[in-house]
């Protein structure tokens, strides 16, 4: 399948959406149809991609400090399944499709990744946060572009809730220079994230109900952001055991950081893994 043919698969489908969507121009409709554009567009890829892929099954555990006050620090061990092929690619939470093949230097990635960030108000030590509704996690999809130079990786995307959960939006700038060796492979990292009102709200803000419950000050959140520093890294232990561990630092922007639920405008974390690539 060559690139005029996915660009005709992709204006048809997007087409067919505005048709189905007649003039319900409400926001769960444009959501609907970006979920079925970018479910679409991946099968179709997928479908004709005739690479054979690398596999890969293994275990992660993750670990972030308290965002909210007097909440534990989160630890979560999960099982990693992980595929990669010259258009497709599963990585743990997350899913995407490369309309290009892999290496190209300019390529458009369709996106989609589970949201874990929650609040879950009953374990929390402070009676004022477990007065508060809960912040469920979500599922984030979206589209990035992406550039490949010599001087490293740029990213530019956009995305939103395609879980229901907060119908906020999103838009992120990245850039990360992956340095490979024989065996091992480190990639540092730094970006800027802005999220709309929503988003930051879900995970922020406090309503006028949950301040009359609790007696924390009533916090709306705007658009703000937050930039990140990370750094990832792989080593393998013999030709098929990898081990994977990264860390990533992020600081609150603007008036996100007023807000009175967080323990702290600054927080990191950290993923230790290891798994058997096939």
């Amino acid at each position: 399948m060559n690139v005029y043919e996915v660009a005709s698969i992709v204006r048809n489908r997007i087409a067919s959406s505005v048709r189905t969507s007649g003039v319900r121009n409400n926001s769960l409709v444009i959501r609907n149809n970006a979920l079925r554009i970018m479910l679409g567009t991946m099968l179709t890829v997928f479908g004709n991609s005739a690479v054979a892929g690398q596999v890969s099954l293994g275990a992660m555990t993750s670990y972030s400090p308290e965002v909210y006050k007097d909440t534990d620090a989160n630890v979560v061990a999960i099982p990693v399944v992980g595929y990669e092929s010259e258009h497709v690619f599963l990585r743990g939470f997350s899913a995407g499709v490369r309309l290009f093949p892999i290496g190209t230097p300019t390529n458009v990635i369709f996106r989609l990744a589970y949201d874990p960030r929650t609040l879950k108000p009953s374990d929390s030590e402070d009676v004022q946060i477990q007065q508060l509704d809960e912040r469920e996690a979500s599922v984030l999809g979206g589209v990035s572009y992406q550039m490949l130079s010599q001087v490293g990786v740029f990213e530019v995307g956009a995305g939103t809730d395609l879980g229901n959960k907060h119908n906020g939006l999103y838009a992120e700038a990245s850039w990360r220079l992956p340095i490979r060796m024989n065996r091992f492979g480190i990639t540092p990292q730094i970006g800027y994230s802005y999220n709309s009102d929503k988003i930051n709200n879900h995970l922020y803000g406090v309503s006028k109900a949950e301040s009359l419950r609790s007696g924390l000050d009533e916090f709306e959140a705007d658009w703000d952001g937050q930039y990140f520093v990370g750094l990832s890294g792989y080593i393998f232990l013999t030709e098929s055991l990898r081990l994977n561990a990264s860390v990533r630092y992020t600081n609150l922007q603007g008036d996100i950081e007023k807000s009175p639920i967080i323990a702290a405008s600054v927080t990191s974390q950290g993923a230790l893994g290891i798994s058997y690539v096939f």
